[in-house]
């Protein structure tokens, strides 16, 4: 099975400030930072399983990359939305579940 190296878009990077921002009014520093450690890990894992998950079939995810790949996470409250790049997998955005809109 191919490994890839997880690289995030600049966009992903600003989802997860502001998903760590949102975190910390609701509960607490640890806890957002707890968070967004377990939600990275669950990322990372994109660097074995992206080359067999599939391309999205739908519209929305495609608005980020032609070639669009999506994967739930956190409790599948989250979904990223990513492209593969020779040996780089690229994160262009992470979205409440609840918005993309398939």
């Amino acid at each position: 099975m191919r490994e890839y190296l997880v690289e995030y878009d600049p966009e992903a990077e600003i989802d997860l400030i502001l998903l760590r921002n949102w975190l910390i009014e609701i509960g607490s520093f640890g806890h957002a930072l707890e968070y967004l450690r377990k939600l990275k890990r669950e990322v990372a894992e994109l660097s074995y399983r992206a080359g067999i998950l599939p391309e999205s079939r739908f519209h929305m995810p495609k608005l980020y990359h032609p070639k669009a790949k999506t994967m739930p996470v956190g409790k599948r409250k989250l979904t990223v939305i990513f492209h593969i790049d020779g040996d780089y997998v690229i994160v262009d955005k992470i979205l409440p579940s609840a918005m993309v809109t398939y």
